[in-house]
């Protein structure tokens, strides 16, 4: 063989190895975006798994709770094209498409009550990621920005609820325990809430029942003399004006985009 032969021959393996590797290169790094995608789907049906069991009956409006059932076909369906021998996958879609469907036709959900205030903390985070997954599904173009906006009021709505339920919590343990001034100043500060967000007049009814518990304190109050304890005031819980916040710089993303 030539020495001309043996160069192009050397010259053939060369581009054999080279195409070979960057071949490589690309499955090794389409395998890691799969990998990737499967441990983010099955992240996302853990946590909303768990919303299922956590938010009690009743307490998310039926648009949340479809938008909650549709993201958990929608990660089933995608892990069952990328893991198609796992029968579970479509199992799972079967199972929340019939729960789905029964959401659809059932009546507009009302708001459930809270009864802890380690409950509130727990499904105020959950509500937070939920938020967090339709601003994605927003700017992925899977929702519309109207529609995703009105989830989000919603959410705004619950996590408002929450914060007052847990004010009105901590005030009846504070009445138990004897310390009406203590009460008086948790439901001074759920009433605050409400009236902050009341332009519409939807809180009114609840405004006007604390109104009258923080009069009948109030009586009781006159009657007995203050305590250096009574007089200890807790800082107020900043967590509902935070996710206000949040809500307010995806308001403004939305008029930039």
């Amino acid at each position: 063989m030539s020495s001309l032969s043996i160069a192009f021959v050397i010259v053939g393996l060369l581009i054999v190895l080279i195409g070979y590797a960057f071949i490589y290169q690309a499955l090794e790094k389409r395998r890691k975006r799969r990998q990737r995608l499967i441990a983010a789907l099955k992240h996302r049906q853990r946590s909303f798994k768990r919303m299922l069991v956590s938010f009690p009956s009743g307490f998310l409006t039926k648009e949340l709770s479809q938008v909650l059932y549709q993201a958990l076909i929608d990660a089933a369906d995608q892990l069952s094209h990328l893991e198609p021998r796992d029968r579970s996958h479509k199992e799972e879609v079967s199972l929340y498409s019939r729960e789905l469907e029964t959401v659809r036709q059932q009546e507009t959900s009302g708001t459930a009550r809270l009864d802890s205030a380690e409950q509130v903390a727990d499904i105020r985070r959950q509500l937070q990621d939920l938020h967090h997954y339709i601003v994605q599904q927003a700017e992925r173009g899977n929702v519309s920005k109207a529609q995703a906006q009105v989830y989000s009021s919603q959410i705004k709505r619950l996590v408002l609820q929450m914060s007052v339920d847990a004010y009105t919590l901590n005030a009846r343990q504070a009445r138990e325990i004897g310390k009406p001034r203590l009460a008086m100043h948790y439901y001074n500060l759920a009433r605050k809430l409400l009236v902050r967000e009341n332009a519409g007049h939807t809180h009114q009814q609840q405004i006007l029942q604390l109104g009258e518990v923080i009069a009948q304190l109030e009586a009781q109050l006159a009657r007995e003399p203050a305590t250096a304890e009574d007089e200890v005031k807790p800082t107020e819980n900043k967590e509902w004006e935070q996710f206000g916040e949040t809500d307010e710089s995806w308001k403004k993303k939305q008029i930039y985009d």
